[in-house]
């Protein structure tokens, strides 16, 4: 029999994606009405977007997880994902300066974002399968890191730095929780060091770690999309301007929509509107790692794990950004930034979650009572005796 699923889980995710729509009509009013003469442009397709999302999330939620564990799907999910990142540089549109999507339509489709899912799935089912040794270097971690490498060197040549050390970060630390020698986990980082140092410092990003370092030495040096975030943020003080009042996405914030709509947040909700945000995505996370902890087998708790990091690395390093803790890298928030690709395949990711919670709650709940149980009848035994 199959359990419920993590309402808890649920709700957070539900809840952050009616945020996103209120936010979304909110920042990106202005820009749609200048750009487009309309003031809902983006908000009717956050809604297409956030729509599918949450069906993905029901649909998934219902399928059996198991089905994803196999020695040829996840691999061949992973091989289809290298070759329409491959097919991005002769089909794929251009957009500031970067070759990421597929124009279907009246949409765009981000080929990294199912690479991302794919290689979650696969790495969760190389390190939970019984025969795999994954000890030995040739047979166990080759033809992972040959897949892994092919992604991130496919993303980075996009160029989309920030996405791939996103996807290396949360394959790594699934690589770290997992039985592996760290000598092993080492060797394999090593040579990603070089290549994305000569990216960074080539490529686009030097200009934002430059802007980064120079604002602290100097606040008024730093990237001026920054310093408005800043400014952004300080007019929301503890309570925020009320809804709709900011006033830096009037073209004075660009992204505010996007990247830097928690910004915008901070401005109209103030303190409290943020600290409610980071709330949820806590919410996901211990609920995240509770399933993780009470999953039954391998295969479920690196999926969870996985997922879960998905979305809280994200967050964390979006939240980071926008208060200028780190450089600018042009990841989204999770569920509330304006976006198709990423929203769609966070609905899928929660969906596979929340299928995994379903196997572990009903029987850890009647663990717990029945322990409580016993526990009491114990206690009720000893107070008898002592009478």
């Amino acid at each position: 029999m199959r359990g419920k699923v993590d309402y808890i889980i649920a709700a957070a995710v539900t809840a952050l994606l009616l945020i996103g729509l209120i936010m979304v009509f909110s920042a990106s009013s202005m820009v749609a009405n200048n750009n487009f003469g309309s003031l809902t442009y983006f908000f009717r397709k956050q809604i297409i977007w956030g729509a599918l999302a949450f069906i993905m999330m029901l649909v998934f939620s219902r399928l059996n997880y198991q089905r994803l564990k196999d020695n040829h799907k996840p691999g061949i999910l992973v091989v289809v994902s290298i070759v329409l990142l491959i097919g991005l540089f002769f089909l794929g549109t251009r957009i500031n300066g970067a070759t990421r999507w597929y124009h279907l339509w009246i949409l765009n489709f981000q080929p990294s974002e199912l690479a991302k899912i794919a290689l979650i799935i696969y790495f969760a089912n190389i390190l939970s399968h019984p025969k795999k040794n994954l000890n030995n270097f040739k047979e166990g971690l080759l033809p992972a890191m040959v897949m892994l490498m092919s992604v991130l060197l496919l993303v980075m040549m996009q160029p989309d730095l920030s996405t791939a050390l996103m996807i290396g970060l949360i394959c790594f630390s699934m690589l770290f929780v997992s039985r592996i020698k760290l000598i092993h986990i080492a060797a394999l980082g090593l040579p990603l060091i070089p290549a994305t140092i000569y990216l960074t410092v080539n490529g686009y990003q030097s200009q934002r770690i430059l802007n980064w370092i120079a604002g602290w030495q100097n606040p008024m040096a730093a990237n001026y999309q920054v310093r408005q975030s800043l400014i952004g943020l300080g007019r929301g003080g503890y309570f925020g301007q009320g809804l709709g009042q900011g006033k830096q996405k009037f073209l004075f914030l660009p992204d505010s929509h996007t990247d830097f709509i928690f910004s915008i947040i901070g401005e109209e909700f103030g303190f409290i509107g943020t600290t409610l945000i980071l709330i949820l995505f806590l919410i996901i996370l211990f609920r995240g790692l509770y399933v993780v902890r009470k999953t039954p087998d391998n295969f479920g708790k690196f999926l969870a794990l996985g997922f879960v990091l998905n979305v809280v690395f994200y967050a964390l390093i979006n939240g980071a950004v926008v208060s200028r803790l780190l450089p600018a890298t042009g990841l989204p928030m999770p569920f509330i930034s304006y976006g198709g690709s990423n929203l769609l395949f966070l609905g899928i990711s929660i969906g596979i979650l929340l299928s995994i919670s379903r196997k572990s709650s009903p029987m850890d709940m009647s663990a717990n009572w029945n322990e409580i149980r016993n526990k009491r009848e114990q206690l009720f035994s000893r107070v008898i005796t002592i009478e």
